[in-house]
Formats: C-alpha cells, structure tokens, sequence
C-alpha cells in the first residue's frame, strides 16, 4: 500500500508546476504508533481538488487502519485518531507541496523501516 501511495505521489507531482527541493522532516518510525502518524499527515493533505489527491488521502487512510488493525491483533495500545479539521491555508498550493513531500518522506521512511511493525 506504501509503494503504490507513493507512485500516486509522484504521478499527482508530475502532473504539477515544477518547485524548488523541498526539505522537510516526518515522525519517525517507531513500531506500530505510526497510525496516529499517519492520520495526522492525513489531516494535513488539503481538501481534493484534485482526483488523484482524493486518491492519496484514501490510501494513507486504508494504511492507517491497516496498522491500527495489526497493532489491535497485537494488543498493542491504539491512539486515537485525531480529526479533520478546516484547512484554510492562505497558500493553499505551497500547502499542497508541503504536505505531498511529508507524505512521501513518510512513507519511504516507513518502507525502509517495516521491521518495526513487529513490536507496539
């Protein structure tokens, strides 16, 4: 599911304006808490205008409750999600590229880091 976020990703990325690199820093990996994580980086994604958008936000929400599931098979402790709020930004298209390359960040972080799925 991470693979496939990311080539959505870098599908909607090509699809954009051209940007300067962008450095930006995501959690890090940390057994199966990336679920909170990973609904926080959800809620930073700006509202879809964009069908390949819509897309993304859908496959970080099915992965994080994937791993919600597997740390709830596990008995390990679940934070509860945080809910979407108003994203009113005043850039909304520099928020759009913030946000992509966290996602990104993320979650090839989490691909090199799988392992750590095994413990709470």
């Amino acid at each position: 599911m991470a693979q496939t976020t990311l080539v959505h990703i870098k599908n909607l990325r090509s699809k954009l304006p051209e940007t300067p690199q962008i450095e930006v820093s995501s959690p890090s990996i940390e057994g199966l808490t990336i679920s909170f994580d990973l609904g926080l980086l959800e809620n930073k994604l700006p509202s879809p205008s964009l069908e390949l958008l819509s897309q993304i936000q859908a496959d970080v929400s099915s992965l994080a409750g994937q791993v919600c599931s597997l740390a709830e098979t596990m008995a390990c402790p679940v934070q509860a999600r945080m809910m979407g709020e108003a994203n009113n930004y005043v850039y909304p298209e520099s928020q759009l590229y913030l946000s992509l390359m966290k996602v990104q960040c993320y979650l090839e972080k989490f691909i090199v880091n799988k392992d750590k799925l095994k413990i709470c």
